[in-house]
């Protein structure tokens, strides 16, 4: 577990809220700037530091989307536990996932974007986004497998059923907040519910 700022002395904590003002106008300057626009210097002028400064925490702004990126991975997979974990509730905890990752989604949409735009063929931002988005597929499968055998679900193969879904929530949602669609992030959140309940839940 990284320390507190607390814990740290005042040159690395110092260097942590460098590392971490740098990072937030990044995202904030997606929200104006596409990925292949945005400038070191332009981002560096706005945070009020020099452009030099910027290379001392990274080597290029593609491995600040990596950063920005794990951070996004913690927050997908708190909000997907509202249903993988096995105390969560079969039924109501689809619904209250979809909401969870809608809201990240909705919240990242710029950031989202540009992870997309920088993920060209055989790039660091796309091994780790399809990585990412690959990790949620076993644990998916886990929960299916929890719930055929609690008999809410009568899957025939829950490990294709699970990377279907998986991939599934990440096209939807990035088409309808990274395009900026103007849907509403609870009529996604139903949407998505639906589809899942339609396909995991056996009806009586």
């Amino acid at each position: 577990m990284a320390e507190s700022n607390e814990q740290l002395s005042p040159r690395a904590a110092r260097r942590v809220a460098t590392r971490r003002t740098i990072m937030n106008t990044v995202e904030e300057r997606l929200a104006a700037t596409s990925f292949p626009e945005l400038r070191v210097e332009d981002v560096m002028a706005e945070a009020a530091m020099t452009r030099t400064a910027f290379y001392r925490y990274f080597p290029d702004l593609e491995a600040v989307l990596l950063a920005l990126l794990g951070e996004i991975r913690t927050e997908l997979a708190e909000a997907a536990n509202r249903w993988l974990t096995p105390e969560a509730d079969p039924i109501d905890g689809i619904l209250e996932a979809t909401t969870g990752l809608a809201e990240v989604w909705a919240r990242h949409r710029a950031l989202l974007r540009a992870l997309a735009d920088a993920a060209t063929s055989g790039s660091r931002v796309q091994e780790a986004w399809h990585e990412l988005v690959e990790s949620f597929i076993e644990p998916v499968e886990r929960r299916l497998s929890h719930l055929t055998e609690r008999g809410y679900t009568t899957l025939a193969n829950p490990a294709e059923t699970a990377r279907a879904l998986v991939w599934m929530n990440e096209r939807y949602l990035f088409e309808t907040f990274a395009r900026d669609r103007g849907v509403a992030i609870q009529v996604a959140a139903n949407t998505l519910a639906e589809v899942w309940r339609s396909v995991v839940l056996t009806e009586d």
